[in-house]
């Protein structure tokens, strides 16, 4: 009848040891690198998500509008240069800082140690740097733009005409954001026409059809300037002192309307944008759903936490008790108990983090394809982001288990190496006694 209790209650023992062990080893495990910003960080780097951004999402389509705001609605043909602008506007170390702060901030909500939850980006610097990146590259595009320079010097009226015609498409090209493929050398007039017909030529380029009135009346303004360009006769030189005037005004109101879905100091607000985007959650309601994530979280890695362990050593303790007054028995079953259990663990951990990531980025891409307003280049790093996420946060588990594995281990030895010491004493201790007697 004892046999029977005693392994009824190993029995029981032991599977409390187990879901002490599983909840400890697996679930606070992944909880507890939840709140750990070296997670997101490694995720973030293990998918190349910086370099993505300027490569992918920003070169998609379906971002032209906000593509085009960053780059002062200059139309750039060579996504080359595009990456290079963009990268110029907001760096890779930029996007980083912004980045790694706003984890810092998630992770520390999380962990209680920030009472409100606050996701943004500040914009600052980029619409700072937006003027000098795009007339930089503007300028280095024409340094680069063929020139013609077929036609031999002259100052024929029909030659001013010409000219003065198509140095307006060239111009107008331009206050539109697209940057010309080619240009009329100013050396097509003679130095000294230049000179004496520059404001006969230059009304004829404002006034042609294809100069809008914005961009004449920009240009009117430079005409002093404009002039000692046109007469010293470098076409790049000229072009860069008309294309700096012409597309300012487009780098000025791109970045005012930036900002008019920024809040103050340039901060863009992620919550409140991700409350607009979406039809169904209201920014409250987010809010809500963090605020539920983190209760989980403190009770997983807090109360949770303490019961799972006190749950395993106290299993282990009643386990040792039920075999007294055994040694070998009271050491081998919490061991095995231990052994068990960790392997256990180690494998539900190996079959967590090769399977969850997979399905967390099939559920983020289904759940995005719904919406036509989501970029594809958005919906891929975003899977890529989650699964390489998923991966990370289920990570981890294998030193503990291993722990566990190695002192349940021990255990069992202790108890066989407790069965021989007590049969070397068992031997030794009546022989000394009989000697005793003998005496």
């Amino acid at each position: 009848m004892l046999t029977v209790l005693r392994a009824l209650a190993g029995l029981v023992l032991g599977l409390a040891v187990f879901a002490g062990l599983l909840y400890f080893l697996v679930v606070v495990n992944f909880s507890q690198r939840l709140v750990e910003p070296k997670v997101y960080n490694i995720a973030i780097e293990d998918t190349d998500a910086y370099n993505r951004i300027y490569g992918e999402v920003l070169l998609d389509e379906a971002l032209k509008d906000t593509k085009g705001k960053l780059l002062g609605y200059v139309n750039f043909p060579n996504p080359d240069d595009t990456v290079e602008v963009l990268q110029q506007i907001m760096p890779p170390d930029y996007l980083q800082k912004q980045t790694e702060e706003n984890i810092g901030h998630f992770t520390s909500y999380l962990r209680y140690e920030e009472s409100h939850l606050a996701i943004s980006i500040s914009m600052n610097e980029p619409l700072n740097r937006e003027e000098a990146a795009v007339l930089g590259k503007v300028h280095q595009i024409i340094d680069k733009l063929e020139i013609d320079e077929s036609a031999s010097p002259g100052c024929s009226a029909a030659k001013l005409e010409n000219m003065a015609s198509t140095s307006a498409a060239s111009l107008a090209q331009l206050s539109d954001g697209e940057i010309p493929e080619s240009a009329t050398s100013l050396g097509t007039l003679t130095a000294e026409c230049r000179a004496r017909e520059f404001d006969r030529w230059f009304d004829q380029v404002l006034d042609d059809p294809a100069m809008n009135s914005q961009a004449a009346l920009i240009l009117d303004g430079e005409r002093a300037n404009l002039r000692q360009q046109f007469i010293a006769g470098d076409t790049r030189t000229f072009l860069k002192a008309v294309a700096d005037p012409l597309i300012k005004p487009l780098i000025e109101d791109a970045i005012a309307d930036i900002r008019r879905n920024l809040q103050r100091n340039d901060r863009f607000d992620v919550l409140e944008w991700l409350a607009q985007e979406s039809e169904d959650a209201t920014r409250s309601e987010i809010e809500g759903e963090a605020e539920s994530l983190r209760e989980v979280i403190s009770a997983a890695n807090g109360p949770g936490r303490y019961v799972a362990l006190t749950m395993v050593v106290l299993g282990c303790l009643l386990m040792a008790v039920v075999h007294l007054p055994r040694p070998a028995e009271m050491l081998r079953w919490p061991g095995i108990t231990l052994v068990m259990g960790g392997v256990v663990c180690l494998i539900v951990g190996f079959v967590l983090n090769s399977a969850i990531p997979g399905q967390f980025k099939d559920a983020i891409v289904r759940a995005a394809s719904y919406s036509p307003d989501v970029p594809v280049s958005v919906i891929n790093l975003a899977g890529d982001l989650t699964e390489s996420f998923a991966r990370q946060a289920t990570a981890g588990f294998i030193p503990a288990s291993i722990t566990v594995i190695v002192i349940g281990g021990l255990l069992v030895v202790a108890s066989l190496l407790s069965g021989v010491l007590t049969g070397v004493a068992g031997k030794i201790l009546p022989s000394s006694g009989d000697s005793r007697r003998n005496r």
